[in-house]
């Protein structure tokens, strides 16, 4: 090789680290990201996960327990304070971690409904209204908490 050949790389034939290095930062995946199974169901597993919403059951459509007009109006009140707070709650959370949170901070929706009217009240952070006295023992779904208590111990 001669000089020139030596300072003008190009017209050799002979390709310079620079452009090496170029080369390299323009690989495009190997697999697109369309086409791959695995990325596919990574982005699905991780699109479910943020979009779990709690899906409040309708006052409506839980059946009402043999109860009174009076507590069955009293128990639905009571549902839609507890439903719009886990609402409220949720909205103050970041997007992808609503749900983790708010399980940290509250315990799971499900485990909150189990508690009675009273512990909800309390624990969310509801102020309880003097009329709700009459459904203090019952959890969410109006059933009697203190009689599921008394069951159990036996």
């Amino acid at each position: 090789m001669s000089k020139q050949e030596l300072n003008n790389p190009q017209q050799s034939g002979v390709i310079s680290h620079d452009e090496e290095r170029v080369a390299t930062s323009e690989n495009r995946l190997l697999v697109p990201l369309a086409k791959s199974n695995k990325l596919a169901a990574i982005r699905k597993r991780s699109q479910s996960l943020q979009t779990i919403n709690i899906n409040p059951v309708q006052s409506d459509e839980i059946p009402s327990s043999g109860l009174n007009k009076e507590v069955n109006g009293l128990l639905k009140e009571a549902r839609e304070q507890i439903n719009a707070k886990i609402v409220e709650i949720l909205a103050s959370y970041p997007s992808g971690k609503k749900n983790k949170m708010f399980t940290l901070r509250y315990g799971s929706p499900e485990s909150i409904k189990q508690m009675n009217i009273k512990a909800i009240f309390t624990h969310l952070g509801l102020v309880k209204p003097q009329k709700f006295a009459l459904i203090d023992s019952l959890d969410y779904f109006g059933d009697d908490t203190l009689s599921k208590k008394a069951g159990s111990s036996r």
